[in-house]
């Protein structure tokens, strides 16, 4: 019927948008990678002056910035073309955690932002793709920096069931209006809310972390006030047959 053709129309056109996504990220990646390397190497010039090396430094970031878009749009588009297989592996997710933790409480201290981890003494292991998962965590947690405050406090809290692992992490941040929730986890959206130093934003790491979480069987959801914070919460089932 005609509903059937205009889905697989729209499919298509998908398949299309992430295959062109995919080449023109691939293809801008190299540039981007020689302009930031050069850039760098030309900043331990000492002859250089002071207005030389503001520009430099300007060109070094602005690059790594647009380094880091090209990366999450070859992720959006491998994810949704479905060419991402995850390898599932029986994880302590406790000691993860803590390994995961160590550098982001190196970017968190720049804000004299405390990061705290709670979990249970002893918890089953969780089947996850680790290299996706950390991708997951660096995602949550540099968003937590990013929208909170100086001298507030990130918690990070690990619960298990019967059957699903919970994660939680909850911030002391400016939180995200109620009419712009429905936003948060559509690529490119941003909701009014800005970073708190100035740090940028792709608009793509809470789609590529539901799209992981999808990934895992598992759902995604935030809650959070305005002018207290938010609160995003990641359960994924503890083994890999479960759905």
């Amino acid at each position: 019927n005609q509903l059937e053709v205009q889905n697989k129309d729209l499919q298509e056109l998908n398949e299309q948008k992430n295959q062109f996504l995919g080449m023109a990220a691939h293809d801008l990646r190299n540039p981007l990678g020689a302009i930031s390397g050069f850039s760098q190497f030309l900043l331990e010039d000492s002859e250089l002056n002071k207005q030389q090396k503001e520009f430099l430094k300007y060109i070094k970031d602005s690059s790594e910035f647009m380094l880091k878009l090209i990366d999450d749009l070859l992720d959006i588009s491998s994810i949704e073309s479905g060419t991402v297989t995850l390898g599932l592996k029986k994880t302590n997710l406790i000691n993860f955690i803590y390994c995961n933790l160590d550098i982001n409480k190196m970017l968190a201290s720049k804000k004299n932002i405390e990061i705290d981890f709670t979990h249970p003494e002893t918890i089953r292991e969780t089947y996850i793709d680790r290299g996706k998962f950390d991708q997951l965590l660096n995602n949550l947690l540099s968003n937590a920096i990013k929208f909170s405050f100086p001298n507030t406090k990130i918690k990070v809290d690990l619960q298990q069931d019967e059957y699903y692992t919970l994660l939680s992490v909850k911030d002391e941040g400016q939180g995200i209006p109620e009419k712009e929730l429905h936003l948060i986890f559509k690529p490119f959206s941003k909701t009014s809310v800005k970073s708190t130093a100035g740090e940028h934003s792709t608009g793509l790491g809470l789609a590529i972390v539901r799209k992981i979480v999808e990934g895992h069987k598992g759902d995604i959801w935030v809650e959070s006030v305005e002018g207290k914070g938010s609160t995003f919460f990641v359960k994924i089932p503890i083994t890999e047959n479960l759905k």
